[in-house]
């Protein structure tokens, strides 16, 4: 769990430098020289001209924006995993099992957001095993209806994209839930 702050924090720059590559603030000429980093007795020399064009740049930056959302979706089910463990109480519905609680709900969501991502970080795509987890999911319920409400049923195979979630800001407020359960 110690790594969720840093996580998120990292989601955060990411979707900045985006925001900053996309309305065009950014001097890709200052940032595209050449630069040696030294750590010790190795030395990682990166080239300059990495960028042909601004639209490279900005396609970079979506992709560091996506491999950080992905690890902050791996980082939140691990935290998940993490207090499992610690108290002993699963969230995680069994196998076969169709997700009921509220907490299966999150838990079962959590996991596949995260599995998208950590089977391939580059170009994610719902992997949901199990014909129990291709369903509707309801976190954070208010009476009869949810403030996150994700329908995962036809998503199987399919490339991952924001808005099936509802939006990037979903996987924080999962993390915000999250928190009522560790803490």
């Amino acid at each position: 769990m110690n790594y969720l702050d840093s996580a998120f924090a990292q989601l955060a720059f990411a979707a900045k430098l985006y925001d900053c590559a996309e309305r065009e603030k950014v001097d890709i000429a200052e940032l595209d020289k050449p630069l040696t980093l030294e750590d010790g007795r190795s030395a990682w020399v990166l080239p300059d001209n990495l960028f042909s064009s601004y639209s490279d740049f900005q396609l970079a930056c979506a992709n560091q924006l996506s491999v950080a959302f992905g690890a902050a979706a791996i980082t939140l089910n691990r935290c998940r995993e993490e207090d499992e463990q610690a108290s002993g109480k699963l969230l995680r519905a069994a196998y076969r099992d169709v997700p009921t609680s509220e907490g299966e709900h999150f838990a079962e969501l959590v996991y596949q957001i995260r599995n998208a991502f950590a089977h391939d970080i580059s170009e994610p795509r719902w992997e949901i095993r199990g014909v129990a987890r291709r369903r509707p999911y309801f976190v954070d319920r208010v009476g009869d209806t949810a403030r996150i409400i994700v329908d995962l049923t036809d998503l199987h195979g399919h490339a991952f994209e924001y808005a099936h979630i509802g939006g990037i800001d979903t996987l924080h407020r999962l993390r915000e839930f999250g928190r009522r359960y560790w803490g």
